[in-house]
């Protein structure tokens, strides 16, 4: 009896697993096509590039922001590249450090004397 139970419990693990195998969604087999190098948007900025609509009578290009928030559902947000040498790399929120100061008691020196030939006259 046990060991029917056992070959039963393990014929229908096999079973549950051959479908949850099944049930995995086939991957597309070939990409959107990428609008045409003519019709991207500007670096910095976004265009909204329906499905079967002619590049010719695509929308204009637009702020990013307005783009993802107006994004029909048969369309696609395309993002413009930005150049890299714009983006600040970081910035500190701390103020730089003063210039170090020098003590009251030290005067600047008068510059050296200097003879027509260039060199250092002696007192």
């Amino acid at each position: 009896m046990n060991r029917s139970l056992y070959a039963f419990a393990l014929a229908v693990l096999a079973g549950s697993a051959m479908q949850v195998g099944a049930q995995v969604r086939p991957k597309p087999q070939d990409p959107k096509p990428a609008a045409p190098q003519t019709h991207l948007p500007p670096p910095g900025m976004c265009r909204i590039w329906l499905e079967n609509v002619p590049p010719a009578q695509q929308p204009a290009p637009t702020d990013c922001a307005s783009a993802v928030r107006n994004q029909p559902r048969n369309a696609r947000v395309l993002f413009g590249d930005s150049p890299r040498s714009q983006l600040p790399i970081s910035k500190s929120l701390k103020e730089p450090a003063p210039a170090p100061r020098k003590a009251p008691d030290e005067e600047p020196r008068p510059p050296a004397k200097t003879g027509p030939d260039g060199k250092p006259i002696k007192p």
